[in-house]
């Protein structure tokens, strides 16, 4: 299949979904992460918390869309599962890490979803045209389908907007700087189509793109360390280097580290399946000392109804005291949260909350993206 738009959509939620039996297919994407069965909402009208102090939202059955090719649902029968294969993300938005609904298990409906353009906390406006190819598949119980689903009849039907092999191109190099231990993810992106890739051995090799001038962005992990631009062209592979220019600079302490995800540091492991009340949770808030605590003890996250204070013992010689700089790595604002820090007496000034991307009616700035309520 695949999906042709010519604008928004209104309210902004391109999706497949299929409604099929839970009776036959009662396993969501993740196991029961999505499942609302015997659960009531507490949390708007799409978070749920069950009996056992549980809870389950569709949100969490999503993934990363760079790792996101198959998502199965599935019973004793049969597994239905989305496959996209390829460039099927080229005219979606928000880059590699945007994640979406996956499935939602109801009592009657087992809902099966692939998010082509979605406004939930996209950083970027839609793409249009051709989104896919992506296909539905019907398997044997426990079998999931190969991601590489050869799609390439497309080139003979003279579909709208279909860009055969023929007339792509490539960019293959080098990604240097990101430290052995982390992911190095290449990101290529303009207004008509984005691609990404993961490096191994600092080697990578881009998608088959469409034509084009894009720019390149370079992350450890899901963190920004370098910035260029490339030209491709039909038939041609582009040779492209490029390094990562974080700078080193000089850290006393540090806890967990500086990659975009939070996922060492305490419930970092759990915060993308479960509500930060869900009964599974550790402890929100406490207290960690540094050189003796581990990144495991420190709250990934401070939220105002789960304890919202964490304490960090650390002592500075007289020559450490002057010229270093606190740096918070904070998640998007929500509802105008935002960190204040206190040091023995001295409390600091209020600098504002992040960059906002939950607004229920945001104004676009096309050069930088901003985003305001």
């Amino acid at each position: 299949m695949a999906t042709y738009i010519t604008g928004e959509v209104d309210p902004g939620e391109l999706r497949w979904l299929a409604r099929l039996r839970t009776s036959e297919l009662p396993t969501g994407v993740h196991g029961d992460v999505g499942s609302t069965r015997g659960c009531e909402a507490f949390e708007g009208k799409d978070t749920f918390k069950c009996p056992s102090g549980q809870t389950r939202c569709k949100m969490y059955t999503s993934d990363r869309f760079i790792d996101d090719k198959v998502h199965c649902v599935s019973g004793s029968k049969a597994a239905v599962c989305m496959v996209m294969p390829g460039t099927a993300y080229e005219t979606s938005a928000s880059g590699p890490f945007m994640r979406d609904i996956n499935s939602q298990t109801g009592d009657s409906d087992q809902e099966l979803y692939w998010y082509m353009n979605s406004g939930h906390l996209r950083t970027e406006p839609w793409r249009l045209g051709l989104q896919g190819p992506y296909a539905m598949t019907f398997t044997s119980p426990n079998t999931q389908p190969s991601e590489n689903l050869d799609t390439s009849f497309f080139s003979t039907l003279n579909i709208q907007g279909y860009v055969a092999a023929s007339g792509r191109g490539s960019v293959s190099g080098t990604a240097s700087g990101v430290p052995t231990g982390f992911e190095t993810v290449v990101h290529w992106h303009n207004t008509k189509n984005q691609y990404w890739t993961k490096a191994t051995n600092g080697a990578y090799t881009s998608p088959l793109m469409r034509p084009g001038t894009y720019s390149v962005k370079l992350y450890k992990n899901e963190y920004l360390v370098a910035n260029d631009s490339v030209t491709v062209t039909a038939g041609q592979t582009v040779k492209k280097d490029i390094a990562s220019k974080e700078p080193t600079p000089a850290v006393i302490w540090r806890i967990g580290e500086f990659d975009g995800q939070p996922f060492e540091l305490r419930n970092g492991d759990k915060i993308t399946r479960m509500h930060p009340s869900d009964v599974r949770m550790g402890s929100w808030g406490g207290t960690y000392t540094v050189g003796t605590s581990k990144a495991s003890d420190f709250p990934m996250a401070l939220w105002s109804k789960q304890s919202g204070t964490a304490t960090v013992n650390f002592s500075l010689t007289q020559e450490q005291v002057k010229g270093h700089v606190l740096r918070i790595g904070t998640t998007l604002s929500f509802k105008g949260g935002r960190p204040s820090v206190k040091v023995n007496s001295w409390t600091g000034s209020d600098l504002g909350a992040p960059v906002n991307l939950s607004c229920a009616k945001h104004i676009e700035n096309e050069a930088n993206y901003t985003c305001r309520c």
